[in-house]
């Protein structure tokens, strides 16, 4: 880490106050020097021209003081808005809007679109601001899910800002309708009672240099790399199009030396044709810059994983501590949410704590739990390595537990998710409270359980440990005993991010938490349900081969139950990670069973897997989201958990989707990223494969596998089509993320890149909306999770 970054973190008291946005590296701060080859006025105030606006919902709209447009309201209502639950289940207090009608505009030679804003949001932790589009053309916009055609600012309180918005992947043939406006998100204890916003211009640009947004290709001349670096033991390569030299030089950074010269070698893949340079034999430390004639890459590091990753610990740990719920984050929030509440049993407690789920401040509880147990798991492999870093994040992973035992009740029921979406004042009782989910569901308690005796063995506090050992045999035997009654049948929550879990999945956590549990008390019962409950999962895998039209076959993945009808998919939560958690458990601790030489070959059978599902997206490192059945939308029951907020159109797409997939056989298709609908976006899916792919890896000593799970962390630092590093603060040309209460934290990590309609091609839009762009917790916690198997690994065969 560099000076000024260790600097940084001192600063902030090793993170007890938010680190620094480095906003000169980010994608807007690149977009001020793009030059302008044209422009048109669209709008500049003047009393006349103000009425060519209309208002819709809360507040008004009339002429400002500063030659502007004001937009004002009040910043919450005393009514939910029309159509709201009645109970304000995720919902703030409405919206306020200004419109100007369009008459089906043709914006087709202009791909930038400037404003001139200012936000008066008085106490309000982050100034948001949406702009909207409403195109009649060829591709109507918004979308049906309303994803397309809306971006979201994350703006400077009290200042004049000039907003630059890409709109090159906008459909924009007929424009009719552009909106700007906000949300009424409710108040904190700083809160006025009043807000507004102010319009003075509008532009539309043509710009030289814009982004790619969508397609395998990157811009033409620009090296794509990671931004944080490479593993000095792992593979090494960047690659660009359209080069004119022959050779490549790696430079080091702070003299400028050539230290390796390679050959630029064009490769021809299915995704195009790539000028590719690979310096995987320079084996040197240090920190350097990749240079191809005229195109030259920012530099980055080669060395070992706690050289190359271990910066982006702080900022994810950073991330986390920005979240958190219920406690005063020095510059974006007071302590929050206390009027959130939980019921049982004639007792109500306070449902804060933890970290926030995502941009919407909601909490779930499995979320905040998955993150304490990665921060546990990213705090053992640095204690010899970093004691202040092991120390926070083991008072981070802390703040997480007391959380998990907060929401608790001790008889099998907990306290698990809310839907909030907005800031409350704290005062139990009023109408902005909002009401948790409780429930006595065997899977939570299965899941909770495997944590808690993970955690046990790790936490400094003798007493406390113990008494979470307790606490993890009584909730696993809370869980026997609703599986026992139940079975699969228990029907999941809707609003529980583990709703989509399939009974292969179930039992796959069922047997790492007997698994955990087997290694924390050396009990022989948990030994034999952890057996019993795996040999459904390897019932569920393909071991035997589905042929390919290439004459190969394909095995090793897993499918919802042993029927073998439907494959195991991920879209949006994803635990792939546990199959192979659940595996390399059970033969570790149980290495004599007569089933142990079956568990080895199924771990062996799912490494196979990831290795032919990373040919079909190279020269990119993003693991391909895998295998579908041409009928699996036809079983409609598993159809409508695995995707929310659909109707019958779905099914229809669903079959397109594959079509724009890779074909393998009459009856399967493989597609690279996900079919998905309403909720997009791929971070969680490629990181829960690479943990998968890090496990396995670590297990078998395999090299391979483990530059797939560390290529999943490249990919999100650079090593993508944009050149775009979607962790924010690490590596360059970062861009605003979907943060709409707290505003823009170092380490946050989106959703992840999307599709565009049924395409199978990655995009990624400046566009700024939920859900891809919006910052999930959870991915945070999935990146330690990666991070701390490759600080374990040593070095691997």
């Amino acid at each position: 880490m560099n000076d000024a970054f260790v600097k940084d973190i001192r600063q902030s008291g090793y993170i007890h106050r938010p680190l620094p946005l480095l906003e000169q590296h980010s994608l807007e701060h690149e977009q001020q020097q793009q030059k302008v080859l044209e422009s048109r006025t669209l709008f500049e105030y003047s009393e006349e021209r103000a009425g060519e606006w209309i208002h819709r919902g809360v507040g008004t709209l009339r002429p400002g003081e500063e030659q502007s447009l004001l937009l004002s309201s009040p910043t919450i209502m005393p009514h939910w808005p029309p159509g709201a639950p009645e109970d304000g289940d995720y919902t703030n207090f409405g919206d306020a809007w200004m419109i100007k009608t369009l008459e089906r505009e043709q914006w087709e030679s202009y791909n930038r679109l400037t404003l001139e804003l200012k936000a008066d949001f008085h106490g309000v932790p982050n100034a948001y601001v949406m702009i909207k589009f409403r195109n009649e053309g060829l591709i109507p916009i918004p979308d049906i899910y309303h994803r397309e055609g809306v971006h979201g600012v994350n703006m400077r309180n009290h200042e004049w800002s000039t907003v630059h918005l890409n709109i090159q992947a906008l459909p924009r043939d007929a424009i009719t309708e552009l909106t700007i406006g906000y949300f009424l998100n409710g108040k904190e204890r700083a809160t006025a009672d009043e807000m507004g916003l102010q319009l003075r211009s509008i532009k539309l640009e043509k710009v030289g240099g814009q982004e790619v947004t969508k397609g395998w290709l990157p811009k033409a001349g620009e090296i794509i790399f990671s931004h944080s670096g490479y593993n000095l033991v792992g593979a090494k390569a960047a690659f660009a199009t359209d080069l004119t030299v022959s050779h490549f030089q790696l430079k080091r950074a702070d003299q400028e030396e050539t230290v390796f010269q390679g050959e630029i070698r064009q490769i021809d893949t299915e995704l195009g044709r790539f000028a590719s340079m690979d310096f995987t034999s320079f084996d040197q430390e240090g920190r350097y810059y990749l240079q191809a004639g005229d195109a030259v890459s920012e530099s980055f590091a080669i060395g070992a994983a706690e050289v190359v990753w271990h910066a982006s610990i702080w900022k994810s740990l950073n991330f986390i501590f920005c979240e958190r719920c219920g406690y005063p984050v020095p510059g974006i929030h007071g302590s929050c949410h206390d009027d959130v509440i939980a019921k049982h049993k004639g007792t109500v407690t306070s449902f804060n704590g933890g970290w926030h789920d995502a941009g919407d401040v909601s909490q779930q509880l499995i979320q905040t739990a998955e993150v304490t147990w990665a921060l546990f798991e990213m705090a053992e492999q640095v204690e010899a390595l970093d004691h202040d870093l092991y120390l926070r994040l083991l008072e981070e992973g802390e703040w997480g537990l007391d959380f998990m035992l907060k929401t608790r009740f001790g008889d099998g029921y907990r306290a698990t998710s809310a839907g909030i979406t907005r800031w409350t004042d704290g005062r139990i009782g009023d109408m902005d409270d909002a009401e948790a989910r409780v429930h006595n569901q065997a899977y939570e308690n299965f899941y909770c359980s495997g944590m808690e005796a993970y955690i046990h063995k790790r936490l400094p506090n003798a007493a406390l440990s113990a008494r979470l050992l307790h606490f993890a045999k009584e909730d696993f035997q809370y869980a026997l005993d609703e599986f026992e009654k139940h079975g699969f049948d228990q029907k999941p929550i809707f609003w529980e991010h583990t709703y989509q879990s399939s009974e292969s999945l179930y039992m796959a956590t069922a047997s790492w938490a007997a698994s955990m549990l087997y290694e924390a008390t050396g009990d022989e019962q948990y030994a034999e349900k952890a057996a019993q409950f795996i040999s459904y999962v390897i019932e569920s895998q393909e071991l035997a081969g589905i042929p390919l039209t290439n004459g190969s076959s394909m095995r090793g993945f897993f499918y919802r139950n042993p029927d073998k009808r439907v494959v195991q998919h991920f879209n949006h939560q994803a635990r792939e990670h546990l199959y192979i958690l659940a595996l390399t458990a059970v033969h570790r601790s149980q290495g004599n069973h007569p089933q142990a030489d079956s568990w080895l070959a199924s771990i062996k059978a799912y490494g196979e897997y990831l290795k032919k599902l990373a040919v079909y997206t190279k020269p990119y490192p993003m693991i391909s989201s895998g295998i579908y059945h041409v009928d699996e939308c036809n079983e409609d029951k598993s159809f409508h958990y695995q995707h929310l907020f659909i109707d019958e159109t779905a099914k229809v797409d669903y079959v397109h989707q594959l079509e724009q997939g890779v074909k393998l056989n009459s009856t399967f298709y493989l597609r690279r990223f996900p079919v998905w609908f309403s909720f997009r976006g791929n971070n969680a899916i490629i990181l829960s494969t690479g943990k998968a792919a890090s496990a396995a890896g670590l297990y078998l000593q395999d090299r391979t596998l483990l530059d797939i799970a560390e290529g999943q962390l490249q990919w999100i630092v650079g090593k993508n089509p944009f050149g775009q590093s979607l962790m924010h603060g690490e590596g360059s040309r970062y861009a605003q993320q979907y943060s709409v209460l707290c505003g823009e934290m170092t380490g946050e990590i989106p959703v992840g890149v999307q599709t565009f309609g049924n395409e199978d091609e990655p995009y990624w839009p400046q566009f700024n909306n939920a859900t891809y762009k919006e910052v999930w917790t959870g991915n945070a916690g999935k990146w330690l999770s990666i991070v701390a198997d490759l600080y374990a690994l040593g070095e691997p065969k």
